[in-house]
């Protein structure tokens, strides 16, 4: 098995579409953080500006009509952090989805490491996609998948290698984008946010929840990687079933739009539930696949 997942690392390491998708990561987290930095708005008081946010948001509810369901969560959302910050002083922004253009606050390093994934999931995505629905069907296309089945290699190993590689190769390039995303914004903005507690709004009690910085990126990451592991699960399957490498990361990639904007909140245990019933299929299929001679 050891043997096999080395095999797999060498055959990713050496694809150049990873390495452009990761430069492109760089100079987006590079760009976004300078661009924030150079119009980041000057507010002398931020608790006035909660103030005048959750007032403008009031009236907004009071006054509007037809507001569509997710328009007004998304407010009432905000009215409750910006009424939270009110309440104890907060001197510094917590509005992590929506903020209130008529009160704008001032960006941290803390708040744009939390929105991390809001802002490059695409890079992720697209690292997941290019990796997972090309790892089988590459394979086949190029003709190598006979190399691997005349050496004294069970199927269900040679699938579980690659599963296995795709997991380890986007945990890392998770971990790498975080941290550059913490160095980055720490140097531009400064370190001193990070010491800032992480305060959140629950939706599912209406609570605002207070945790550590470092808490919230790990909880974060959690979710994001079971998401990406049934991503990487959806992509073996497809990728097993036909050699179109296009056509394998066109559905891929629609399977996820289809999944992302669906508002779908889901555990990350039946994230991996449903990722290990999929690799099962996925290996039922591939032990049954026939090598065509060409």
């Amino acid at each position: 098995m050891k043997k096999l997942i080395e095999n797999e690392l060498i055959k990713i390491f050496k694809r150049k579409n990873i390495y452009i998708l990761l430069l492109i990561g760089i100079l987006m987290i590079v760009g976004y953080s300078l661009f924030q930095k150079i119009t980041n708005p000057k507010v002398d008081d931020i608790v006035k500006q909660y103030e005048k946010g959750y007032e403008r948001d009031k009236s907004y509810l009071e006054y509007q009509k037809n507001i569509d369901d997710e328009k007004y969560e998304e407010i009432v959302e905000r009215m409750a952090l910006e009424k939270y910050a009110v309440e104890n002083n907060i001197q510094y922004n917590i509005l992590l989805n929506s903020e209130n253009t008529n009160a704008p606050l001032p960006k941290d390093a803390r708040i744009i490491l939390m929105k991390i994934f809001d802002n490059f999931d695409i890079i992720f995505v697209f690292i997941v996609i290019a990796i997972s629905s090309t790892i089988i069907s590459e394979e086949y296309s190029k003709g190598t998948i006979k190399n691997l089945f005349v050496k004294p290699h069970k199927r269900a190993k040679i699938m579980c290698s690659k599963i296995i590689t795709n997991i380890f190769i986007v945990i890392i390039i998770i971990v790498f984008m975080v941290l550059l995303q913490y160095t980055i914004g720490g140097l531009i903005f400064g370190f001193d946010s990070y010491s800032l507690d992480a305060i959140i709004y629950n939706k599912a009690d209406q609570s605002i929840n207070v945790m550590n910085l470092s808490y919230y990126m790990i909880n974060l990451i959690i979710n994001k990687v079971s998401l990406y592991i049934l991503l990487i699960a959806i992509g073996i399957l497809i990728s097993s079933f036909t050699s179109n490498i296009a056509l394998n990361i066109l559905i891929s990639l629609g399977i996820y739009i289809i999944f992302n904007y669906s508002n779908i909140e889901y555990s990350p245990i039946i994230l991996i539930v449903f990722a290990i019933i999929i690799d099962m299929l996925s290996l039922v299929i591939f032990q049954n696949k026939d090598v065509k001679n060409e």
